[in-house]
């Protein structure tokens, strides 16, 4: 999204209602106003955090769906929250905090594609017009696009950081100049080390791994965990398969029941021994 002004201002514009002009004219980068450590770090990942004249957005992309992950990105919500607090000549002049949750999975078993949360009372009062979530259902926004349905501008704007083949890409950008621009960038992606928002890798993934098996544990399930670690394989990264795989070796499942449950064939978890 750094790269992409005219992207990030139609997307964020279409998907909290605050001016696309607004947005364009007062961008400002929030990496310099963190003291980060250790940002060339390998194995460090991160979402997007940046301002304009009286908000704040930070974009969280979610592709596994796991226990506590909400708990996470309110974690992280928080740790602005606070950093304004401290910078703020004011408690009222603080600006509004909204946290944008793209999932690559079913939200809250809706089936709306965008939802808003705030805290409010049982009479719909909000607490407080400080801070708001939005999350965006990606899955069902995916699936209206390979049923080959007409997509609005803002699908299309969300669809497109699905697609990883250069000629679909390309196709649904053609003739729409926010979209192209994106698609410039998709095609050269690379990592960046600067982004805020940075947490260790490894640490994350570990995190993940135990929250699937804890939630299987207190559900007394053995399916729970068959299915939970499949789903966190199938949306991963290879390391992380592996990893997961060898954690389950060293905790002294047998060979069989890590195929079982990781769905990898006996030859890549010897391998892995």
């Amino acid at each position: 999204m750094r790269k992409c002004p005219k992207y990030r201002a139609d997307t964020t514009s279409n998907l909290t209602s605050v001016s696309k002009k607004l947005i364009l004219n007062t961008y400002k980068d929030m990496n310099t106003e963190y003291v980060i450590d250790n940002v060339l770090e390998k194995g460090k990942v991160s979402d997007v955090l940046f301002e304009v004249k009286g908000y704040i957005f930070n974009y969280e992309f979610n592709n596994i769906k796991w226990d506590g992950l909400i708990e996470r990105n309110d974690a992280y919500l928080g740790k602005v929250k606070n950093d304004l607090i401290r910078r703020a000549k004011s408690y009222a002049s603080m600006p509004k905090v909204i946290q944008i949750n793209i999932n690559n999975f079913y939200c809250f078993l809706s089936k709306e594609n965008l939802l808003e949360f705030k805290s409010r009372d049982k009479y719909g009062i909000v607490e407080s017009d400080k801070w708001g979530k939005i999350y965006v259902n990606l899955k069902l926004i995916r699936e209206k696009y390979d049923r080959g349905l007409n997509l609005s501008k803002l699908e299309k704007e969300l669809v497109i950081l699905t697609l990883t083949k250069v000629d679909e890409i390309d196709k649904l950008a053609e003739g729409d100049e926010e979209l192209m621009e994106v698609a410039k960038e998709l095609k050269r992606l690379t990592n960046d080390a600067y982004t805020i928002g940075l947490y260790d890798e490894e640490e994350e993934r570990r995190r993940i791994e135990n929250s699937i098996k804890i939630t299987a544990k207190e559900q007394g399930l053995k399916q729970g965990l068959k299915q939970g670690i499949k789903e966190g394989i199938k949306q991963g990264a290879k390391e992380r398969e592996k990893a997961i795989a060898k954690n389950l070796l060293k905790d002294g499942l047998p060979i069989p029941k890590v195929c079982e449950y990781t769905g990898l064939s006996k030859n890549q978890i010897v391998k892995l021994m």
